[in-house]
């Protein structure tokens, strides 16, 4: 089809389409054949979890992409699960409040409550969406240091951050730093400070629920891997606060099969997400996070724009059939559920919130497709 076909005619006044023709996400986990062989030693070996043979298999191989010995991953069940038991470890160490950027997805705001922290919502650097080390060390000088906890950077939809960068506020300051990279696994550089990542189906590698703690501390390690196994720390012995967060085998079989075929799937997601580069390299007013689909890859494309374009295009696109989405909403502190949680000035935030917006983005998304979508944001930006 060409350029000339690949337009949707649009009805400004039409309900959207439910459902979406072209959905926001279409998850893709390796093929049952890849993963059969795998699937095959659990019934041979009758071991379906407690960090059986496949599970060990699959966290070496994740150390190996990272360069790290096997001692520096530990999977679990999710990720919302791997933030609660680093953050555990974290909150032992005195303190109530878990510093974290209102710019985020509900879970890391989950996963500090279930921890026994109280989330403090700070703002984040404009231009990247991130928490920053400057900016939590200009929140400390406004607060009682010994009511600290924790700081949870977020690593946003994706985006590198600098690993060494916090690993040096930690050492200053003496506040833990556990970081939330649930989008970050192809992006992620590891330091000390312990980094969990998700591995459910809508991310890059994903197995359909799942994720890992990674660490240079060996240490922060064991201790996540006791705490996913009820605390047991020796032996039968629960010598720590935990729960059981464990990663099946089942769960390890499609990580390794993941695994055995990433560089094809992260080929298919920088395909998507180079198009809609090419596409939008000279639209006014429109910025997209530096690097993705070029240095890095990760599951969903947002675009930022001003907020009236952004409403006509989420508008338009909608009475198209094609879904978007505000992935990370309007902003943790407007959340029914987190509204009385304490926070700082949040301006950068609700300017994020107000200006951006997911689009399509999945492996197989027809260029017709992705011409459709582009087309409506050129023609919304370009009057």
């Amino acid at each position: 089809m060409g350029r000339a076909k690949a337009k949707l005619a649009v009805d400004a006044n039409a309900p959207p389409l439910a459902p979406a023709r072209v959905p926001i996400a279409w998850p893709q986990l390796a093929p049952v054949e890849a993963a059969l062989p795998y699937l095959r030693t659990i019934d041979e070996r009758r071991t379906y979890s407690n960090f059986g043979p496949l599970n060990s298999r699959f966290e070496a191989r994740l150390a190996e992409r990272f360069g790290l010995d096997p001692e520096c991953v530990v999977t679990c069940c999710n990720a919302t699960a791997g933030l609660t038991l680093s953050l555990r470890r974290a909150a032992e160490g005195g303190g109530r409040y878990c510093l974290m950027p209102a710019w985020t997805f509900a879970a890391s705001a989950h996963a500090a409550m279930a921890a026994g922290l109280t989330p403090y919502l700070v703002d984040v650097e404009p231009d990247t969406g991130a928490l920053t080390p400057g900016i939590v060390r200009s929140t400390l000088d406004e607060m009682d240091r010994g009511e600290v906890a924790a700081v949870m950077p977020v690593a946003p939809f994706g985006l590198p951050i600098d690993p060494l960068a916090w690993d040096a506020f930690e050492a200053a300051s003496g506040v833990p730093v556990v970081v939330d990279a649930a989008a970050g696994f192809d992006g992620l550089r590891v330091g000390r400070a312990p980094a969990v990542v998700s591995l459910h189906a809508t991310k890059v590698l994903g197995i359909g629920e799942g994720g890992f703690v990674v660490s240079r501390d060996r240490a922060a390690i064991g201790d996540a891997r006791a705490r996913s196994n009820f605390g047991f720390d020796q032996g039968r012995d629960a010598g720590l606060v935990g729960s059981n967060a464990k990663l099946s085998e089942f769960g390890a079989a499609y990580g390794l099969a993941g695994l055995d075929q990433w560089e094809r799937q992260r080929r298919s997601f920088a395909m998507v997400l180079g198009r809609y580069r090419d596409a939008l390299a000279h639209v006014p007013d429109l910025r997209m996070a530096p690097g993705l689909g070029e240095s890095w890859v990760a599951s969903t494309l947002n675009i930022e724009a001003p907020e009236p374009a952004i409403l006509d295009i989420e508008r338009l696109l909608g009475c198209a059939g094609i879904a978007t989405r505000r992935w990370w909403g309007t902003g943790l502190h407007r959340h029914r559920a987190f509204r009385g949680l304490p926070r700082g000035d949040l301006t950068a935030t609700d300017h994020l919130a107000a200006r951006t917006l997911g689009l399509p983005c999945w492996p197989g998304l027809a260029p017709a497709s992705l011409d459709a979508v582009t087309d409506i944001v050129r023609e919304v930006l370009g009057r």
